[in-house]
This record gives C-alpha cells, sequence and structure tokens, in this order.
C-alpha cells in the first residue's frame, strides 16, 4: 500500500480490467451487460429481472436491481436471507432506493476516488456497469471462498456468506480442506462448518493461474450455476488494517510469512 506501484495492481483492482485478466488465464467472469460513464444512460428497461451495478474504481460500490426495485448493497450481503433473497419486508429497508437516488449515487462515485491510502485505486478511469448476477451452484446460499495466494500458491482458504456475517461466523481452512484452529477468535465458527465445495481443486487451480507471478492476492472465486466464476482479486484485504485477516496473531504472522516482496522484476516503489 505504501510503496508498491507494479502497473498490473490498477488492471487487478479494476473491476472492468481484471475480467480480461482473468479470462486471458481460463477463469470465466459474471458477463457485463452494460458500461458506461453517463449513469443516466443506463437502459433499464432492457436490462434482466435480477442484476448489479456497480463501480469500476471502488470498493462496495454496488446496487442490486431485482424487478426493478433498486437497493444499495454495499457489502451488505446480509441485505439477503440464508438462500441469497430478498426478504419480505425488504421494501422496508432503508437500503432501498429510488432510481434517481441511484442515479445520484453513481455520478458522485464517478468523481470520487477511493481510499487513498490504497495507490492502485487512484489511477483507474471511472465507470458504471452493470453485470449479471449469480446464483449458487446448489440453489443455496452463495458463497464466497477466498483463496490467500502467494507467488501462485495457495495457503489458506477462507469462507465467506451473508449468512456468516449476519452471525459473526468465519472460518479457514487448508487447501485439502482441514480447518485451521486459532488461539484467539473475535468471531465464532460455523456449525456446522461448510462442506469441501465439489470444484475446489479446479478453484485452487483458477487461483494459482490469477496469482502467478504476483508475491500477494487474495482470489476470490464463487462455485455458481455458471461454473467457477471470479469474484474479485484483492491487493489490500481489509485496508491492511490490524488484526487482519483475524484477530489470531500466531495465525496472522504465519500466514504472513509466505509472502516474499517484492515478487516482481517488474515492480516500481516509490
Amino acid at each position: 500500500m505504501l510503496h508498491d506501484r507494479n502497473p498490473l495492481f490498477p488492471i487487478l483492482q479494476d473491476k472492468i480490467a481484471v475480467k480480461h485478466y482473468a479470462n486471458e488465464r481460463g477463469v470465466v467472469t459474471p458477463p457485463m451487460l452494460f458500461v458506461t460513464t453517463d449513469p443516466s444512460s443506463l437502459p433499464f428497461d432492457q436490462l434482466p429481472y435480477s442484476y448489479f451495478i456497480k463501480a469500476n474504481h471502488g470498493c462496495g460500490w454496488n446496487f442490486l436491481c431485482e424487478a426493478d426495485e433498486l437497493f444499495y448493497f454495499g457489502q451488505k450481503s446480509d441485505l439477503l436471507d440464508a438462500n441469497g433473497r430478498l426478504p419480505d419486508d425488504a421494501m422496508r429497508s432503508p437500503l432501498h432506493i429510488s432510481r434517481d437516488k441511484l442515479l445520484s449515487m453513481c455520478r458522485e462515485m464517478l468523481n470520487m476516488r477511493f481510499s487513498k491510502q490504497e495507490w492502485a485505486y487512484q489511477v483507474i478511469s471511472p465507470q458504471i456497469f452493470a453485470e449479471e448476477r449469480l446464483y449458487s451452484h446448489d440453489g443455496g446460499e452463495l458463497q464466497d471462498y477466498r483463496f490467500y495466494t502467494f507467488n501462485g500458491e495457495v495457503r489458506v482458504v477462507n469462507v465467506g456468506s451473508s449468512s456468516y456475517r449476519k452471525k459473526g461466523e468465519n472460518v479457514f481452512f487448508t487447501p485439502d480442506w482441514q480447518p485451521i484452529a486459532l488461539t484467539r477468535y473475535s468471531e465464532c465458527l460455523p456449525d456446522p462448518l461448510p462442506p469441501r465445495p465439489p470444484k475446489l481443486d479446479e478453484m485452487i487451480g483458477a487461483a494459482q493461474r490469477l496469482g502467478c507471478g504476483i508475491d500477494f492476492v487474495r482470489v476470490d472465486l464463487y462455485q455458481s450455476t455458471q461454473g467457477i466464476m471470479l469474484g474479485e482479486i484483492t491487493l489490500y484485504p481489509d485496508g491492511g488494517r490490524i488484526q487482519s485477516p483475524t484477530a489470531c496473531p500466531r495465525f496472522n504472522q504465519w500466514l504472513g510469512s509466505f509472502w516474499e516482496h517484492p515478487g516482481h522484476a517488474d515492480a516500481q516503489w516509490s
């Protein structure tokens, strides 16, 4: 965050450009439906029943659109129930917004820069885009598999979901799906623990291809009805805050020991 100015980093953090990066490495990404720098041009009447609107140059700048109803999604996937659906009282949520409000927020986002401490976001050309919504392969809740990848090697896997976040649950696994015990917890373990995903090996292979040649990235993948899909590539998980990714210093130090930086001959440092 402070010094590495690798020219690849803005591509990885750009939610549009990273799609091309991933596709070139054989990893599928959610289809884009529309891209613009003018939010008023969004063709709402031509878009599907359910989809997302996002800004490409930030984190959490997301809107969920379903049946012509609009919601500021942000990173608040707890808006959805345990089956990934909007609850019956969603219309009463403060996250429910009008079309005019969405357009106004999109215009504001286009004039903003996300987290000035996170360099890669500062050099991305802002755009707004509509993206196809993903659904879980098993009809249940869509889980987010986060692969902590060092020089193309996956060391741990973290599983997230809206229900886990609601209940304050979190868990880390080894690449062969053994749960990792921590010496200190700030969150509870899910009960039961999430089962090994059917296509774990395929997801690990995708994360390795995406992280090859990079000292560290977190690769977030979904196992959707359309197969393995990239969620995002994260260079700065949790904005580099203290006590991340867990409250366990021993685990954090062990995980950080795999980070050999700079990992690129072409890395630029300021």
